[in-house]
């Protein structure tokens, strides 16, 4: 169970790439975004956190509580291919690196984690999805609709 350890250094990406990432996903049809080889950003923070910022073309597996995590993330991970591009993202890059070193040993190879977590993206204040009803104080981030950004995703319970 290392993948619990949340600390420790592991594959990061800078804001500014993300955003590309975000951008390249967002570029594809909606029918390739979840095929076996589009790269796939994975926010492992509440549900409430996601619904109250996210990055465009990002899909939610909370990680909390842990030993319910694999339930949750299993469905984004149907039909990837070990090498697909992952990218994990949390508030502050912490409970990323336990959903890293999980993806890692499960045979994913091309998985990094978002530099500074969401911190870090909203220091640079990138563009957010803050889906209707949900608020977490900060109102500096873009607001877009989920549907002109964002795949459907399964409806993952906390």
């Amino acid at each position: 169970m290392r993948w619990l350890w949340t600390f420790g250094r592991v594959p990061e990406i800078e804001p500014n790439e993300m955003l590309a990432v975000s951008n390249r996903i967002l570029a594809l049809p909606p029918e390739q975004r979840t095929s076996g080889t589009a790269a796939h950003i994975i926010d492992v923070r509440t549900q409430a956190e996601f619904k109250a910022g996210h990055i465009p073309g990002a899909l939610n597996a909370s990680l909390l509580p842990p030993w319910s995590w694999p339930a949750r993330v299993e469905p984004l991970l149907q039909g990837l291919q070990p090498s697909t591009e992952l990218y994990v993202i949390c508030l502050s890059a912490h409970r990323s690196i336990g959903a890293l070193k999980w993806l890692q040993d499960r045979g994913f190879t091309n998985v990094k984690q978002l530099k500074g977590g969401m911190q870090a993206w909203r220091s640079q204040r990138l563009i957010e999805v803050k889906e209707l009803g949900a608020t977490d104080g900060d109102d500096r981030a873009t607001v877009m609709e989920p549907a002109a950004c964002c795949p459907q995703q399964p409806n993952n319970a906390e």
